[in-house]
């Protein structure tokens, strides 16, 4: 059947709408917030997992099991900082936003038309969503979050200094930094999956959409992130034929790193962070991050600090804008470990996987640069609530590239409270 005729699956759509969804639409339950991408995954964690553990087609693999030990470290982390009760509450719901978003993208999206399909749902959405951030940036009024509070109540928003005479975009997300970054990260596949790699009209005006909306963010982070997957593009269209083209680049990244290390006298990691940030103070500010994060580090590298404050000036804030600094300072270098080794081991097995398809290494490449710029944008920005779960679900629509010839098959997820993620029998083998 003709990719075309697939759906969205529609779990993945469901958990998609439910990710852009205000925060005034949360719920308090105790010391929980529940949000609705939140109730979503607490309902289809377990039943996920279960069709995981018992799918013969396609049983679990190394990444599966690694990303299981990712939160399952988080819990036990958490456990010895706080005790059982924050194990189980802080713990849980990590597990639950981590393991259950990549679980939910692994599982829904088995195919290249499944792909397809979502990252097309995916665009037509944020294109919407720009026809009102857009405004929002030259009008200063967030119609998204405003019209929530007006809906359900809650604060107002924070004020954020206007930059270059445009105010900040928060489109529905916490903070302009995360509508910037998940923006961003249409990017690449707007490129590859939707357009084929062709750069015509109707590519050129895509991927304006989808530049324009992580601009309105004016954060160094999603520019940081849409240039990496705009770097990656490049690299393919001009390296196209060469053996070794990926070798080459990742060599030549490495002898910059050398010629940096000895030619400053600062670190690499130092010099780099200065150059991916938005100002002068910006970049000061996440190089004492750095220093300060990874002393702390050093200092608790088993099971990290939990939710304790870390040493500082007392004059810093306690933001810590570093997502993978984050995850090893509150959890210890074992969690962070295990979720880099996932992502490398997934990338990897992709790439030994039926190279030689074109349609299917059109989708890798995609999820390739998208990946990368959110690892890379991670190094400036904390990925938090909605954007970290969709960052694990991300990770998870690409697990089918590595095992294609077992995904492409007809399955059902109607034991999930009859959330079918597509038309019966609306399945293509690519």
């Amino acid at each position: 059947m003709h990719a075309s005729r697939v759906r969205t699956p529609r779990l993945a759509a469901a958990f998609y709408i439910a990710l852009i969804m205000p925060l005034e639409f949360s719920v308090s339950l105790g010391g929980l917030r529940l949000s609705p991408y939140r109730v979503l995954l607490l309902v289809v964690t377990v039943p996920l997992l279960l069709r995981l553990l018992q799918n013969h087609r396609q049983p679990p693999h190394a990444v599966d099991f690694l990303i299981m030990a990712h939160a399952a470290w988080v819990v036990l982390a958490l456990t010895v900082y706080g005790g059982i009760g924050t194990g189980l509450e802080s713990g849980g719901i990590y597990a639950v936003e981590s393991l259950g978003a990549y679980l939910l993208g692994r599982i829904t999206v088995t195919s290249a038309a499944e792909h397809r399909a979502l990252l097309r749902f995916m665009v037509v959405v944020l294109a919407v969503m720009f026809l009102l951030t857009l405004p929002e940036s030259l009008t200063g009024t967030h119609f998204i979050r405003e019209a929530a509070r007006a809906i359900a109540g809650g604060p107002g928003l924070p004020y954020i200094e206007p930059r270059l005479g445009l105010d900040r975009a928060f489109g529905s997300f916490d903070h302009p930094i995360l509508y910037g970054v998940f923006a961003a990260s249409t990017f690449a596949a707007t490129y590859y999956v939707l357009n084929s790699e062709k750069l015509g009209p109707r590519a050129v005006i895509l991927l304006g959409i989808v530049a324009c909306s992580a601009f309105l963010s004016l954060s160094a982070g999603p520019f940081v992130g849409l240039a990496c997957q705009a770097v990656v593009i490049g690299w393919d269209r001009i390296t196209k034929g060469v053996n070794l083209r990926w070798t080459a680049i990742v060599v030549l990244f490495s002898l910059m790193w050398f010629a940096v290390s000895l030619g400053s006298n600062r670190s690499p990691v130092k010099v780099f962070i200065s150059y991916l940030t938005f100002s002068p103070q910006s970049a000061y500010n996440r190089i004492l991050i750095w220093d300060y994060g990874t002393a702390e580090v050093a200092r608790h590298p088993l099971f990290g600090i939990g939710f304790g404050d870390w040493i500082r000036p007392v004059w810093m804030s306690d933001s810590m804008d570093n997502f993978w600094l984050v995850t090893a300072v509150r959890y210890g270098l074992p969690a962070l470990i295990f979720l880099v080794a996932a992502i490398i081991t997934l990338a990897m097995r992709q790439a030994r996987a039926n190279a030689n398809e074109a349609q299917i290494n059109r989708h890798r490449m995609a999820w390739l640069a998208i990946i990368v710029g959110l690892a890379v944008s991670g190094v400036t920005v904390h990925l938090w609530n909605a954007v970290f779960a969709y960052f694990f679900f991300l990770i998870g629509t690409g697990a089918w590239m590595a095992y294609p010839e077992r995904s492409a098959s007809p399955r059902r997820l109607a034991a999930l409270l009859a959330l079918n993620t597509s038309a019966p029998r609306a399945r293509a083998a690519n």
